[in-house]
């Protein structure tokens, strides 16, 4: 299946046109990502050595003591004419809260009752390529306001570990999910002055190349940027909500995590 999300990319970026990359840039965006993880999570377990498993109900991120933001750093990349084009995104998560919780069922070798916390770490790459489609242009208080939308695809590929462990580290349990995911995307401009203000929206309904995220995800962006007048550098603040449901397997038991990541950007644009 990496082979199809490859192949996939190919074709992305086969189908760029004359005029996204009529006179290429090259923008350079890091930024601090201040998210935080929430949803629920359930693992089946065997409270009986040799004995039968049993499925547990799913519990609340912030019985593991995830209920925080944390910053993170991420890295942008754009090529094309600023706003449609191809771009390759990394963020790199390290979650872990000094915060604790009981647990109120087993979470595979941990049991219902202990004072657990959990760790989260995540590799995240989505590279995508966007097609102008409409830009207009009108005036409001004597400056030129232009609109644009662009459409395309993105591709993800996410590798994610859930650490979770009793506070006196007697017992351990990970859940590695992981997988490679197609969205169909688009992404609308507003531009006044040196402000602009954009929204992206990508959504995969079941398009999983590979791996554990297999039902619906959707990923939504916010971003209000400042352009520095005669300098080729914009500082931008944003928002992002992404939805990531998994299930998989962890050794001899099933888990689910409806996970959600959200909260806020702040990062410079660099032109070359």
């Amino acid at each position: 299946m990496r082979g199809a999300s490859l192949l996939l990319a190919g074709a992305l970026l086969g189908g760029c046109s004359s005029t996204t990359f009529a006179e290429p840039r090259l923008l350079v965006s890091p930024y601090m990502a201040i998210y935080q993880v929430r949803g629920e999570t359930g693992m089946q377990s065997q409270p009986v050595p040799n004995g039968p498993i049993q499925n547990n109900p799913p519990q609340s991120m912030r019985t593991f003591g995830q209920d925080r933001h944390d910053e993170n750093p991420g890295l942008r990349l754009d090529l094309g004419d600023g706003f449609a084009g191809v771009r390759l995104d990394y963020y790199k998560m390290d979650m872990y809260s000094s915060r604790k919780g009981v647990l109120g069922a087993d979470w595979g070798a941990l049991q219902m009752n202990d004072l657990v916390r959990m760790e989260i770490q995540m590799d995240e790459f989505r590279l995508g390529y966007l097609e102008n489609i409409y830009d207009t242009k009108t005036e409001w208080r004597g400056s030129p306001l232009t609109f644009r939308v662009a459409a395309g695809g993105v591709i993800s590929h996410r590798t994610m570990a859930m650490r979770g462990r009793t506070d006196d580290g007697m017992r351990r349990q990970d859940a590695h999910p992981e997988g490679e995911n197609f969205y169909p995307a688009a992404r609308a401009r507003a531009t006044w002055r040196d402000f602009s203000f954009d929204v992206d929206y990508a959504i995969s309904p079941g398009l999983s190349l590979s791996g554990d995220f297999t039902d619906t995800l959707q990923d939504m962006e916010f971003r209000l940027s400042y352009a520095v007048p005669l300098r080729d550098m914009t500082f931008f603040a944003g928002f992002r909500y992404s939805q990531m449901p998994a299930e998989g397997n962890s050794g001899p038991f099933q888990y689910d995590a409806d996970l959600t990541v959200d909260g806020y950007q702040l990062g410079l644009q660099i032109v070359f």
